[in-house]
């Protein structure tokens, strides 16, 4: 009884009379006013020691640039390619003690080069499919990644006098593995499973000073630690009327063969 005579008071007593004990009332800032008030403090510095760096890959890829590794192919998206100036070839550049990769871009006509994009019907640039199983069996062997599984790794743009490149952080990568998960309406329905690295678990990311690190130590021609890498290209398949008679017995016009058809 005493209970509801207290909240039949509280809830007659006029709101000018509430005490100072209650809950203190939050009003929504009123759009196209600059009488908005915040808190706001000057200080001499800011301390960042404990604090990590969340690393991006906890958050939707959808727009970052990155690069695709599959057993013998490897792909760079859009994004990547636009951050470059669409430009069409690339030299990728490995540093086995660092993990790290680099896309740096170069003309066609040099060495070790390799087309990273293409100009489709619609005369727009898109990504195009570099074919290296060589690379790749080798990649994989000194990551110790799966063969079955599908890698992906987000790329940092690193700028200088004028020129750029993307540096890809390979301890950092992500993977993916297609397994089976058949259900009632689809028994051939597959899942596709995201694996972290193991250094990733218990923290949110580098600390504020570690991701203030340089990346590379040089930047100019060959970075201090890498090496060029040559994706060999599958060749076109030839048709069998461009196939050379291997066994033609009447065949004695190779200067390499002696009077008896001996190589």
């Amino acid at each position: 009884m005493e209970d509801d005579t207290l909240i039949a008071q509280v809830g007659d007593t006029p709101e000018a009379e509430t005490s100072d004990t209650s809950p203190q009332e939050f009003t929504k800032p009123v759009r196209d006013t600059d009488d908005v008030s915040f808190i706001e403090r000057e200080v001499d510095s800011f301390d960042f020691d404990g604090y990590e760096v969340v690393r991006k890959e906890f958050f939707s890829k959808a727009n970052c640039p990155a690069v695709t590794i599959k057993y013998g192919k490897v792909i760079f998206n859009i994004r990547a390619i636009r951050k470059m100036d669409e430009c069409s070839h690339i030299q990728i550049l490995m540093n086995q003690e660092k993990k790290m990769m680099i896309a740096k871009p170069c003309g066609e006509e040099e060495k070790d080069s390799v087309q990273w994009s293409r100009v489709d019907k619609r005369e727009k640039v898109v990504s195009r499919q570099i074919t290296g199983k060589v690379f790749t069996a080798q990649l994989f062997s000194d990551m110790n990644w799966g063969l079955s599984g599908t890698i992906k790794v987000l790329g940092t743009l690193l700028k200088c006098k004028g020129e750029k490149i993307f540096v890809f952080d390979l301890s950092n990568a992500e993977a993916y593995l297609s397994v089976s998960a058949p259900s009632a309406d689809n028994p051939k329905r597959r899942e596709r499973i995201p694996y972290m690295p193991e250094h990733w678990q218990g923290t949110y990311g580098p600390s504020y000073e570690d991701s203030k690190k340089e990346l590379i130590k040089t930047f100019e021609d060959v970075p201090e630690g890498f090496v060029k890498i040559i994706i060999p290209q599958i060749p076109p398949k030839k048709t069998a009327a461009e196939m050379p008679e291997l066994f033609d017995a009447d065949n004695n016009n190779d200067p390499e063969k002696d009077d008896n058809g001996r190589i």
